[in-house]
C-alpha cells in the first residue's frame, strides 16, 4: 500500500499548464489561483477517479476498461484499482478519457492507455494494435508529459518543452496531422502548425482540440462545428486537419486563458481572472438573458454586492489588468453578442456566460463550474431528460452537500467530493455508476456514493477521508 500523504483538500495551481507534480519548474505565466481537475472524461457509463496516486474503476467496465487484465467485469463488482500502476509502485497525476478509453499521466511524465482501442485511441498503436486493450499500455515514455487530453475518440498530450502528440480517431482531422482517416497512430503534431512556438496548454471538445502557444496565441482543429472556431461559416461543419488560429477572441489575451475546451459545436474558455467565455452553438452555452440580468441574480440569491467587487478586485493581475471590470460599455457588448442566443443562432465572437469561476469542465452539450465561494453552476442543452439537471438555459446555481474539494466528471452525469470526504453522483446513472443496483439519472444534490467510498477505506484505513485524491502531488510554492 502507499503511503497516504494528506498534504491539502485540495490542490490549486497558478500556471498553465498542469503542474502535475515536483518536477515541474514551467514558467508561471499567471498569479490567479484556479482549482485543478484532474479527471476530465467523456466517459458514458463508467465511473473513475484519482484518489491517493491510484486509479479506481467502477460502473461498466467492458472493453478492457477496469485496466487488470479481463475484457469485461460486470458492473455490480466492486470498484477497484487499476494494478498495473500498484505492481509499478506508479503515482497518477491526471487521467482524461474519451467514451469508452482512459490515458493517464504518471508521476515520471509517461502516458499510459488502455479500453477501447480501434482507432488507436487508447495506445496510438504503441506495443498493441488490439481492438480492446484491458492493461494499460505506455504510450509515451521518456517525452516528459505535463498535461492530457481526449475528445470522444482521440487522445493528445502536450511535453514541458511545448511538443503536442495526438493518436486515435481522424476522420474530422481532429489528430492535425494534416490528413484525414478513420484513425492515426501516435503522431508529433507539427510545431510550425503553432507558429513554431511551444505549447505551454491544450484543451479538447468533441471532435476537435486546442492549444495555446507561448504568446497567447490560440489554435483548434478538427470539426470547427457551428462556429466555433469563432469565424462565421456557410457550413454546419469545416473539418480543419491542421491546427488553426483562433483570431477572433474579441480583445482577450490568449496568454489569460487559464483552461480551454469544449463539446459538441462549441468552445469555452477560463481566464486567469474567473471569467467563462464560450462561442459556438448557442444552446449550448448558456447565455439566455442579458449579463446584467446575470448580475442582478447574483444579488437575489443572497451575495453581496460590495463584496463581489471587493473580490473582483482581489482576483486582479498583477499586470493592473481590469479585465474584471464589467464597466456600462462591456454589459453592452456582452449582451449585443447574447442575441444570438434569443434567436437560435450561432454566437462566433465569445461571450461572457459567467464570472467569479475557479474551475471549469465541459463536455459533449454543456458545462459546469466551481465558484471562488464554492457553489456549483451547470449550463447547456436545452431539451432531454437532463436538461434541469445537468444543464440549464443560464448558469444555474445547482444544490450540493458541503465543501466541494473535488470535482470527477463524463459525458453526462458529475462526480463530486466534499471536505467530510462523502462523494456524490449527479445526472445520468447508466452504468450503474451511482449505485450497484440501479441504472437511475439522480438529480442534485446527488446519490451519495458510499459504497465507493467504504472500499477505499477499506485499502487505505478506516481513518482516511476520500475525496483527497491530489494531496499527495507537490507543486510549487509548496514543496518549498
Amino acid at each position: 500500500m502507499k503511503t497516504i500523504k494528506i498534504m491539502m483538500l485540495f490542490i490549486t495551481c497558478f500556471c498553465f499548464p498542469l503542474l502535475a507534480n515536483e518536477r515541474s519548474d514551467a514558467t508561471i505565466l499567471t498569479s490567479k489561483t484556479v482549482m485543478n481537475m484532474q479527471t476530465r472524461t467523456h466517459l458514458y457509463k463508467t465511473g473513475v477517479t484519482i484518489e491517493n496516486g491510484d486509479v479506481w474503476v467502477w460502473g461498466y467496465r467492458g472493453m478492457g476498461l477496469q485496466g487488470n487484465g479481463r475484457k469485461t467485469v460486470a458492473r455490480r463488482d466492486p470498484p477497484a484499482r487499476v494494478e498495473t500502476f500498484i505492481e509499478r509502485g506508479l503515482s497518477i497525476v491526471q487521467l482524461a478519457a474519451g467514451r469508452y478509453h482512459i490515458i493517464a499521466l504518471d508521476d515520471q511524465g509517461n502516458v499510459w492507455g488502455w479500453g477501447r482501442n480501434r482507432q488507436f485511441q487508447a495506445t496510438g498503436a504503441v506495443h498493441s494494435r488490439e481492438s480492446n486493450v484491458s492493461t494499460p499500455v505506455e504510450v509515451l515514455r521518456n517525452q516528459d508529459v505535463v498535461e492530457i487530453s481526449c475528445s470522444e475518440f482521440t487522445s493528445y498530450a502536450l511535453t514541458r518543452d511545448g511538443r503536442v502528440f495526438s493518436w486515435g480517431r481522424n476522420s474530422h482531422g481532429e489528430a492535425g496531422t494534416g490528413t484525414r482517416g478513420s484513425k492515426s497512430t501516435l503522431q508529433q503534431i507539427d510545431p510550425r502548425y503553432f507558429g513554431n512556438r511551444p505549447v505551454v496548454t491544450i484543451g479538447s471538445a468533441y471532435d476537435s482540440a486546442y492549444a495555446i502557444n507561448e504568446v497567447g496565441e490560440v489554435w483548434g482543429w478538427g470539426d470547427e462545428q457551428r462556429d466555433a472556431f469563432g469565424f462565421e461559416n456557410k457550413k454546419v461543419h469545416i473539418y480543419n486537419t491542421i491546427p488553426k488560429q483562433i483570431t477572433n477572441l474579441d480583445g482577450i489575451d490568449g496568454k489569460k486563458i487559464v483552461h480551454i475546451t469544449g463539446g459538441n459545436a462549441y468552445t469555452a474558455f477560463l481566464t486567469s481572472s474567473g471569467q467563462v467565455y464560450g462561442m459556438g452553438k448557442a444552446s449550448r452555452l448558456g447565455l439566455s438573458g442579458s449579463l446584467e440580468d446575470e448580475l442582478d441574480d447574483d444579488s437575489e440569491d443572497g451575495a453581496d454586492p460590495d463584496e463581489d467587487k471587493d473580490n473582483d478586485k482581489d482576483n486582479d493581475d498583477d499586470d493592473g489588468s481590469d479585465d474584471d471590470e464589467l464597466t456600462e460599455d462591456k454589459i453592452k457588448h456582452e449582451d449585443e453578442k447574447r442575441e444570438g442566443a434569443k434567436k437560435g443562432k450561432t454566437i462566433p465572437t465569445p461571450a461572457m456566460i459567467t464570472r467569479d469561476i475557479k474551475l471549469l469542465f465541459c463536455r459533449f452539450r454543456g458545462c459546469v463550474a466551481v465558484t471562488n465561494s464554492d457553489e456549483i453552476k451547470t449550463w447547456g442543452h436545452k431539451g432531454g431528460s437532463l436538461k434541469n439537471i445537468m444543464y440549464g438555459t443560464r448558469p444555474t446555481v445547482r444544490q450540493h452537500q458541503g465543501r466541494v474539494v473535488k470535482i470527477d466528471g463524463g459525458k453526462q452525469y458529475l462526480l463530486y467530493w466534499n471536505d467530510e470526504g462523502k462523494g456524490f453522483g449527479v445526472g445520468q446513472g447508466s452504468g450503474r455508476k451511482f449505485s450497484p443496483g440501479s441504472n437511475s439519472n439522480r438529480d442534485w444534490p446527488g446519490a451519495e456514493l458510499g459504497w465507493l467510498v467504504n472500499k477505499m477505506k477499506e485499502v487505505y484505513g478506516q481513518d482516511y477521508i476520500p475525496g483527497q485524491g491530489y494531496s499527495w502531488i507537490k507543486q510549487r510554492p509548496w514543496s518549498k
